[in-house]
Formats: C-alpha cells, sequence, structure tokens
C-alpha cells in the first residue's frame, strides 16, 4: 500500500517538500518517527510534529478511499454569525479612531516641534541683534575718545604756543 505524503491532514506540497528534504519520504516513515527529530526541522514544533506524527498513524490505519481528492481552488466560505460581524466591524471602527488618534498626535508633534524651531530662531536671530549693537556701542564710545583724545591734545597743543 503505498499513500502519498499529502494525504495526511495537515500538510500540503510545501510541507512534504520539507519533509522529503529532510529524510521523511513516506507516511510509514512518519508514523514511526519522534516528535524531536520533527522538531528539528524548521516550521515544526512538538505540538505539530505529535499531530502529525498521529495523523500519519491514523492513516495507515484506516487509508483513504480510492476515490481520487478533489479540491477546490477556493476556500468554502464560513458562515459568520451578525454578532460577529457586527464585532468584526466594531473592530475595525475601533482600529480605524486608533489610526486617526495616533495620526492626530503626531501632526500636534510636528506643530509642536515646528513651533519651538520657530521661536529658537527668533531667539538666536533676538540675541544676533543684541550683539550688534553691543558692537555698534563699543565702536562709538571708541570714536568718542578718540575724538576725545584728539581736543586734548589739540587744547595741550593751543596752551603751548
Amino acid at each position: 500500500m503505498n499513500v502519498a505524503i499529502t494525504e495526511i491532514s495537515g500538510i500540503g506540497t510545501k510541507t512534504a517538500e520539507i519533509l522529503t528534504k529532510h529524510g521523511f519520504k513516506t507516511v510509514k516513515e512518519i508514523a514511526g518517527s519522534t516528535a524531536e527529530k520533527f522538531s528539528c526541522i524548521p516550521g515544526f514544533g512538538p505540538v505539530r510534529a505529535h499531530t502529525i506524527i498521529k495523523a500519519a498513524a491514523a492513516l495507515l490505519t484506516d487509508p483513504p478511499s480510492s476515490a481520487p481528492k478533489v479540491v477546490s481552488s477556493s476556500k468554502p466560505k464560513r458562515a459568520v454569525s451578525k454578532k460577529a460581524a457586527r464585532t468584526k466591524s466594531s473592530d475595525k471602527e475601533k482600529l480605524r479612531k486608533e489610526k486617526l488618534r495616533k495620526e492626530k498626535q503626531r501632526k500636534e508633534k510636528l506643530k509642536k516641534k515646528k513651533l519651538k524651531k520657530k521661536k529658537q530662531r527668533k531667539e538666536k536671530l533676538k540675541k544676533k541683534k543684541q550683539r550688534k549693537e553691543k558692537l555698534k556701542k563699543k565702536k562709538q564710545l571708541k570714536e568718542k575718545l578718540k575724538k576725545a583724545k584728539g581736543k586734548a591734545k589739540k587744547k595741550q597743543k593751543r596752551k603751548k604756543r
């Protein structure tokens, strides 16, 4: 009796490829394996390994019918109760509101940051202006002192004559 690995519930084509790469080529090998060996394979935790080993063992004791397995291209739709639909929409609404709130907070932060930068620029310009005024006053004071010294020298020259 030759059963494909993909017949085990929980194993699709991709998982079957991974298992064959790691040395599990038949259902018998999988059923005879331990969860520890499976846990070494990426994507297989101890729980998943245990369920797959059980499914493989069950498949060996009760093989699938000889009728071909029909695989639909789309997933079957689950019936959703009105309450579940309401909670989904309310969850979406909550997420939307939360997103809007975060966006608003982000915009407020940016606005505060811009105001802070603007204030800093104004203060910087004010300090620069004050420094210029100080330098200007110093310069004027020096010129006054020069003039005063010049006048004092002229007076001394006049007295000497």
